[in-house]
Parts: structure tokens; C-alpha cells; sequence
């Protein structure tokens, strides 16, 4: 197994690098595993604040300063679903999801044939309803699929009675949540946007049973049972100070999740650990670190998608929008056989450098560059914080061998991610291990770099995509790439002067990350959907196939964002 985890042995660093490295340990990250995996920690629950209270006690024995906070989170906790079929049938596997309405809903059995393959996660979170009438009153609506969060919204609107996702998986859909809205809890004006819609999942096999009642013409009975509700729940602080730089006020954020499905072994006990040791031998190097270090462990992740860490970036805005120059989310890390840097890792451009780094240094594995989805922890996107995520992989033929569709954890285990079965076995110690020292050492260099983020590779990224969109349609676009080609040359004579990191360049680098990124303001939240690359300029690649005054809305519309990413990159060139 070290031979498949490390590609040369174990790493060669030298200096302090090396230091934090074989500082690293199996002993204390296991013992809090194998303490997780015997705790249910569903966000609001006892075992949940018993894992807290672990992570807590920890700290205090390894001396580390640390704040437990108890925010109140709009969470929604699922408790059980049926589907009988009018002829008595009813399904064995049958789960609702966070965020479903509750009760029973009746009407007539509509199958809508999804991507046969399923090949990705993104198949697998979407459902084209072409083809279905505008009115669906009457009728539920099934579809292969796991969370088609906007498919369901349009469902709601056109006022089905139900949804039914098909699952993969054999014996048991996989866990889930519903609604589009960052954090639980809409803003009181944005309410309409939680689908008001009863929602239950089945496993591959009660599917094929379902797709013959409908096509039977068969009317089913859905129940759904949820709890949505404000409830406490406790969020872990621990700050390291970094001792090297004194005059240097700024920090680097390390997290992941606390809570879980279940035992939630691969999802995320195993990133509790690992961030726990991180702590730990960070404290002991705090002499080495020029930016504090701040870590945190999250509640709400998957019964208020990503509540603690959108509560803490409420609470926190102005401290994380002035000092925080990256941040590191660590989520299923340590799982069995997860021997790859390949398929899961992702990481914004101004990051690149330390993210490939770290990998090569610690591995000696090759890795490759991959687009943060809307998805995880990453509440920071709106604040314009770099973030990273160098989740490890099982490699995709072993995948391919043991059957396994498309997860959005657990380091790719199909057998794992949201379900019953996500126990102790499905976690290595020798793999959280490794991934720990990549963590870790990642999480110190962004402390002690210089320059922790680059925004020359960010501006670069920008222009790519600006460019690609430019030759996708006949709007102009030109004005954007222009001012993109003149603050990078600005930028790039800025830095070469540069003592240290700037503040005008950590400022840039979090202007071009909500460009590359979001829509709304700074202080909101985008919506959990997908974002594509610089999304207020993305809809050009609609033009063509666009006429009338469809097309001329759409001009309208890519005119006034040009024109504001064009004002927006001219005032950061002359803020340098």
C-alpha cells in the first residue's frame, strides 16, 4: 500500500517542510475515527455535540486556542418515505431528502426517461423535462437521477404532486438535499425559492418495479416525513497564531464537516481527523508560520447545506473579507484504496501553485486541475477567498471493476458516500495518513508563502474563458479581453516591486475570484446550482441559437454585464 500512496517511497522535503511532514501521525487521527464511527452525527443531534465535545477536549490537551459556538441553523431533518402503487405495491428502499415537504401526495405515475448511462454526477443531478405538459396538477413525476435541485423547482412551479429520483445504487438511494438555497435559510425576500414539493429516492432495483407500473399507467401514494426546523447546533474554532511575521494580520482558514449521515465514516469523520492533526502539528511549528491559522469544523452540512460554514461567514464577513487570503476544505480524505490526486481535486487559479505542489512534493503523484463546483463548503465564493480541496481518489478502473456509478464523495466509493453502509472498513489509515500530510503541509505553505495566491494565473483563467465565449458567438467581447491584457500587465509590475503580499493584491485576487465565480454581492450567497465559468458573461455561448427578440433581450443583457466587468477590471488596474 505505501508504495501505491506514495509514487517514490515516502516524500522527499527537506527544512521545515519536512519537519511538519513527519510530524504527521496515524496515532490521534485514527483514535478519533474510530471514536466517529460509533456516532450518528446528524447535525442538531447528542452525537453530534459528542463529537464536538471530543474535538474540543483534543484541542485542550494539545494546547491549542479554540471557541465552541452553538448558532442556530435552519435545518431540515429526513425521516422516512413510502410508495405504494394503486395495485398494493409498495417500495422497499423508499427515502425523502432534506428540505421535501412533508405529508402525502396521490396522482398518476409519469416516467421521464434520463441519460441511460448515468456517467457522471452532473447526468445525475439533472432531469430534462422536455416533452411533459406545462400543467403536471395530477401527477408524480420519476426520473433517474439523485438531487435534480433545478428540475424539481420547475416541478413545483408547474404543480406536480411529487418527484421520485431513481438511484443507482442496488439496495438504498443515497441521502440528499432539496433545496437551491446556500445555507438552509433563505432572506426573507428570496422564501419562494425552498421547492414546495413531496420528495422520495428508491434504489436501482424498486426503480425498474416503478418504470413498469407507469408504463402500466399505474397511480401511486407518496409520503414524505421531514423535520424543518431552527435548531442549535455546535461549531468548533481553533486558532493557531503564526509567530514568524508578527506585523502580518492575516490568516488561512482550514475546515471541513462535523456532522454526517450516519456513522459517515469516508464523509467526513475521516476530514474531522485530519484536520485534527493538522492543529495539532501546526501548533507545534507555529514558530514557522507567518499567518495565523484558523480551523474549523462545521455543523449543518447536510441537513441545512453548508449552514455552520454560511453561518460562520455571516458572523465572520469582515474578518474574512479583509484577512483571510485562502482557504482548504477537507472532506473525505483517508478512504480505502483511494490511492489517486487525479479526479477530485479542485482548486482555484490563484491557489495552483501550492495545490500542485504540495501533491508532488508529499506523493510524487501527477494530478490535474479541475473547476470547484457549486458544491461543498465553499461559502467563501461571494467573499472572492481562493479556496482549495485536494480530496484523493480511488482510481477509476478499480472503480470500474467493482461496479461503481458517479459520487460526489467519499473519494469516489459508490458503496459509501450518503448511505448506511459509509462504516469503518470503507477508511484506511495508512491513506488518511498521507492524505493528512498533504493537508497539512498544504494548509503551512499558504501560511509561511510570500505570496500565498497568484493573480496573474487568476487573471489568466479569466481570459481564457473570456476568450473562448468571444469566439462562441458574434458579440464583442473584446473590450473584456483588453482590459484583462492590461491589468495583467499592471499586475505583473506590481508584484515584481512588491514586498511580501500586498493588500492590493490579495484585493485583486478576490475581485477576479467573484468574477470567476458568482453573481451576487459580496455579503449573499449564490445559489447551490451550477456556476459556469465567469457566469455573468456565460450566457453569449445561448446567442446563436437565439432570433427575434429573444436574441436581442439576451444582447441587452450580455451589454450590461460587459460593461460592468469591463468597469470593474478597469477600476482594479487603477487601484495597483
Amino acid at each position: 500500500m505505501r508504495q501505491q500512496l506514495y509514487a517514490d517511497g515516502k516524500p522527499s522535503l527537506s527544512g521545515i517542510d519536512a519537519a511538519i511532514v513527519d510530524d504527521v501521525s496515524t496515532e490521534e487521527p485514527w483514535r478519533l475515527v474510530e471514536r466517529f464511527a460509533e456516532l450518528d452525527r446528524v447535525s442538531g443531534t447528542d452525537d453530534e455535540r459528542s463529537a464536538a465535545a471530543y474535538v474540543t477536549d483534543r484541542l485542550e490537551k494539545f494546547g491549542v486556542d479554540h471557541e465552541l459556538f452553538t448558532p442556530s441553523l435552519y435545518l431540515s431533518t429526513p425521516h422516512g418515505a413510502s410508495i405504494e402503487t394503486d395495485d398494493g405495491w409498495t417500495a422497499a428502499s423508499a427515502k425523502t431528502v432534506s428540505f421535501s415537504a412533508s405529508g402525502t401526495a396521490e396522482g398518476e405515475l409519469v416516467y421521464v426517461e434520463n441519460d441511460d448511462e448515468m456517467d457522471s454526477i452532473e447526468a445525475m443531478l439533472s432531469v430534462s423535462l422536455d416533452g411533459l405538459p406545462s400543467d403536471l396538477s395530477g401527477k408524480v413525476v420519476m426520473s433517474e437521477s439523485i438531487i435534480p435541485i433545478s428540475a424539481i423547482g420547475e416541478l413545483a412551479d408547474r404543480g406536480a404532486e411529487a418527484f421520485v429520483g431513481i438511484h443507482p445504487h442496488e439496495r438504498e438511494p443515497h441521502e440528499g438535499i432539496v433545496t437551491p438555497v446556500w445555507g438552509g435559510a433563505p432572506p426573507y425576500d428570496e422564501n419562494g425559492r425552498v421547492p414546495n414539493l413531496l420528495v422520495a429516492n428508491v434504489s436501482a432495483s424498486d426503480g425498474c418495479e416503478l418504470r413498469e407500473a407507469a408504463a402500466a399507467g399505474a397511480k401511486v401514494t407518496v409520503s414524505a416525513e421531514t423535520t424543518t426546523e431552527w435548531q442549535t447546533a455546535p461549531l468548533v474554532l481553533a486558532t493557531i497564531p503564526g509567530e514568524a511575521a508578527p506585523a502580518v494580520d492575516e490568516f488561512v482558514l482550514a475546515h471541513g464537516h462535523l456532522d454526517s449521515w450516519y456513522e459517515g465514516v469516508t464523509d467526513n469523520a475521516t476530514g474531522d481527523a485530519a484536520l485534527l492533526e493538522l492543529a495539532r502539528v501546526l501548533q507545534t511549528h507555529r514558530e514557522d508560520l507567518r499567518r495565523d491559522v484558523w480551523v474549523a469544523w462545521w455543523p449543518g452540512h447536510s441537513t441545512g447545506r453548508y449552514a455552520g460554514s454560511t453561518w460562520f461567514v455571516d458572523e465572520f464577513a469582515q474578518e474574512l473579507a479583509d484577512r483571510c487570503v485562502a482557504h482548504v476544505n477537507i472532506d473525505s480524505p483517508g478512504v480505502a484504496d483511494a490511492t489517486e490526486y487525479d479526479e477530485r481535486v479542485k482548486w482555484m487559479a490563484a491557489v495552483d501553485e501550492v495545490a500542485t505542489g504540495t501533491i508532488a512534493d508529499v506523493s510524487g503523484k501527477s494530478t490535474a486541475k479541475h473547476r470547484p463546483a457549486r458544491a461543498g463548503d465553499y461559502s467563501f465564493n461571494n467573499l472572492g477567498v481562493p479556496g482549495m480541496s485536494l480530496q484523493s481518489s480511488i482510481p477509476e478502473s478499480v472503480r470500474e471493476d467493482r461496479g461503481y456509478h458517479p459520487v460526489g464523495g467519499s473519494a469516489g466509493h459508490a458503496d459509501a458516500w450518503h448511505l448506511t453502509t459509509d462504516t469503518i472498513e470503507k477508511a484506511d489509515p495508512d491513506v488518511l495518513e498521507r492524505d493528512t500530510e498533504v493537508y497539512t503541509l498544504a494548509t503551512a505553505r499558504l501560511s509561511r508563502a510570500e505570496q500565498p495566491a497568484d493573480p496573474v494565473r487568476a487573471i489568466d483563467q479569466l481570459a481564457s474563458a473570456v476568450t473562448k465565449y468571444d469566439a462562441a458567438s458574434e458579440f464583442d467581447l473584446g473590450p473584456v479581453i483588453d482590459e484583462l491584457d492590461a491589468l495583467r500587465e499592471a499586475t505583473t509590475t506590481v508584484l515584481a516591486d512588491a514586498d511580501g503580499y500586498p493588500d492590493a493584491a490579495d484585493r485583486l485576487v478576490k475581485q477576479l475570484t467573484r468574477l470567476q465565480f458568482v453573481t451576487e454581492g459580496a455579503f449573499e450567497q449564490d445559489p447551490a446550482e451550477s456556476r459556469a465559468p465567469v457566469p455573468r458573461l456565460a450566457p453569449v455561448e445561448r446567442l446563436p441559437a437565439l432570433d427575434g427578440d429573444d436574441a436581442r433581450f439576451l444582447e441587452l443583457q450580455l451589454t450590461r454585464a460587459r460593461n460592468d466587468v469591463v468597469a470593474t477590471l478597469r477600476r482594479l488596474r487603477r487601484s495597483l
